[in-house]
């Protein structure tokens, strides 16, 4: 082949080359429940085309080749779960509103029990004190339901809500109690440490303050 015949072939080798880079199939990113990996599909004739070996580094998988066939193996979920379940962490403007809030009910706590250790039935300081700790309690509570945004919010809040409704049975007793004794005698502090309702509200509360310190939402039957 001489050259000038040579150069003719060689300008059509180039060209076919370029246009063969030409139709090379576009390749786009893959997301699978907000993980991405780079250059994972491939686009052909309108049809997209994903790239197994990627596919299944996203959901901690495995694949086995075997003659005329893929296998991919997707490790088991645990029961009630989801693989775009979130973690059952608490906002830290919720947690920080929990914990304003929890420290108002410790007061009101407070109040009722220094009710019961020197309060007078008849005593007309005793309800208007006492309604000042609750109305702290309750604006409390609703600064923290505005800051309440994710679901493990939401159930911290109804624990939160749960330990208020409790306190205030408490509390109405409490004052209905000291009412009963018609001014002759103070309430026994012994017999209010006994109390099933300030056993309740003591064991819910230790627990609210470790979960919202925590930042993480757990359950406790103590708040229910």
């Amino acid at each position: 082949m001489t050259l000038h015949s040579f150069k003719p072939v060689a300008l059509s080798l180039i060209l076919a080359g370029a246009a063969l880079a030409q139709k090379a199939p576009a390749k786009t990113i893959l997301v699978v429940n907000g993980h991405t990996a780079a250059g994972a599909v491939v686009q052909i004739n309108g049809h997209p085309y994903v790239d197994v070996n990627a596919l299944a580094r996203m959901m901690n998988a495995v694949v086995n080749l075997e003659p005329g066939r893929v296998i991919v193996t997707i490790p088991a979920l645990e029961p009630g779960s989801r693989p775009d379940q979130p973690a059952a962490g608490l906002s830290k403007d919720f947690a920080k509103a929990g914990i304003s809030q929890l420290a108002a009910m410790w007061e009101w706590k407070g109040a009722i029990a220094s009710a019961i250790r020197s309060g007078v039935a008849g005593g007309s300081w005793l309800a208007p004190w006492l309604q000042d700790h609750r109305v702290r309690a309750e604006g409390s509570l609703s600064q923290t339901s505005l800051a309440a945004k994710t679901e493990s919010d939401q159930k911290a809040l109804q624990l939160l809500k749960n330990q208020l409704a409790t306190l205030g049975e408490w509390d109405s007793t409490t004052q209905a109690t000291i009412h009963s004794l018609n001014g002759e005698q103070t309430v026994n502090p012994t017999v209010a440490q006994n109390d099933p309702l300030l056993t309740k509200i003591s064991a819910c509360g230790n627990f609210l303050n470790t979960m919202l310190v925590s930042g993480e939402f757990v359950d406790s039957p103590s708040c229910h």
